[in-house]
């Protein structure tokens, strides 16, 4: 039975739902307070990195083979090391009969062409309106925006992950402050990057370089420890790059600026229910985890993937919530991956680092350990 959804958020886990509701053939409202998304020739500074299941739902959609080309950073290896230690694991796509692990991809970039494809596909976009208030009961849900109101069955909140939608609903979170600043940039580095996705673990967080479609320039995420994030943001351009250099290890060659700075607050939270009634919370607005490998997008992407399993036939408030189960696992396990993640490389202690750098070097040389590794970096 065909159901009326109502979407509010723009970005790429909103606007995928909204594009896979309508190809179902279900009635879909997406209601964005910006503008609708585009691009420019300069490259984006907020970048993901989509996993295979992610790709897959995103060429399902019918996105991901009309993304262009010269806006894309396929990677077929990975380095990981620990900085002035001998730790360090490196693995490639063929390893794993794979042409590549991943692609890297401007947010702005994949959410223009969710856009012009939910448009084509007859999802009703109000770009610039804002939500002023709502009301979900247990057979309808509204939505007063733009001077109108909008009545449906369901109401999908993708509204980020400071969610007006949840703090209105009164939907509990779980949180924690990792008291770390992300700071992302373009960088353009002297040696080709060969498709390769970097990462050094500091003391103070980790550095990521990430390769975009241009041979010798990365994305740059770099998540540190809040005092030492706001040394990092006063500083000017030619003394941050001598301190990137400077961790880099030389990986890369010779480090510039190709792009200005930009830093953000990192947080972890989980809202407790992610389900109430009638309104249904995916991604950022259900959950956020830290950036360091990446896996944000791809954890929304599998909100959706797993909604539309659900919404593809006629189905029940108990499906709904069997979904909701299913997709709060997923969450928790990725959030205490991480956790462990930051709190074992952020020891500095000479015993902790010795044992960091024995593991990365058995998890590198046991051939059924590294391949687990990879498969898990798939998605």
């Amino acid at each position: 039975m065909t159901q009326h959804f109502i979407v509010v958020g723009g970005g790429m886990i909103g606007l995928a739902s909204a594009l896979g509701l309508r190809r179902q053939g279900h009635r879909v409202t997406l209601v964005e307070q910006g503008d609708a998304p585009s691009y420019s020739d300069e490259t984006e500074l907020r970048v993901s990195a989509i996993a295979h299941h992610s790709r897959a739902l995103l060429t399902e959609l019918g996105v991901w083979q009309n993304l262009p080309a010269e806006r894309l950073g396929p990677y077929t290896a990975m380095e990981v090391w620990d900085h002035d230690s001998f730790g360090r694991i490196a693995f490639a796509a063929n390893e794993v009969n794979q042409t590549d692990l991943g692609a890297i991809i401007e947010n702005r970039v994949l959410e223009t062409h969710l856009w012009q494809a939910a448009a084509d596909a007859g999802v009703e976009l109000l770009a610039q309106t804002a939500v002023q208030n709502h009301k979900v009961s247990t057979d309808e849900v509204s939505v007063e925006a733009g001077g109108q109101r909008i009545r449906g069955d369901y109401l999908v909140a993708a509204d980020g992950v400071n969610s007006p939608l949840r703090q209105a609903a009164g939907l509990p979170l779980t949180f924690w402050d990792y008291q770390q600043q992300g700071c992302v940039a373009v960088i353009r580095c002297s040696q080709p990057h060969n498709g390769c996705a970097r990462q050094v673990f500091l003391p103070t967080g980790p550095v990521a370089w990430l390769p975009l479609a241009d041979p010798h320039h990365v994305s740059l995420v770099w998540s540190a420890d809040t005092e030492f994030a706001q040394q990092l943001q006063q500083l000017d351009d030619s003394d941050f790059i001598k301190q990137l250099q400077a961790v880099s290890d030389q990986c890369l060659g010779q480090l510039e600026l190709a792009s200005t700075r930009a830093y953000f607050p990192l947080r972890m939270q989980y809202a407790k229910r992610w389900l109430q009634q009638r309104l249904i919370l995916i991604g950022d607005a259900a959950h956020s985890i830290h950036p360091l490998a990446g896996q944000g997008a791809n954890l929304g992407f599998g909100d959706v993937h797993d909604l539309l399993t659900v919404t593809a036939t006629e189905f029940t408030s108990a499906e709904l919530r069997h979904w909701e189960r299913q997709r709060k696992v997923a969450a928790v396990q990725m959030i205490a991956t991480m956790e462990s993640f930051k709190r074992g490389f952020g020891n500095a202690w000479p015993v902790p680092k010795l044992l960091r750098g024995i593991g990365l070097r058995l998890a590198d040389r046991i051939a059924p350990l590294k391949r687990a590794l990879i498969k898990s970096a798939l998605g």
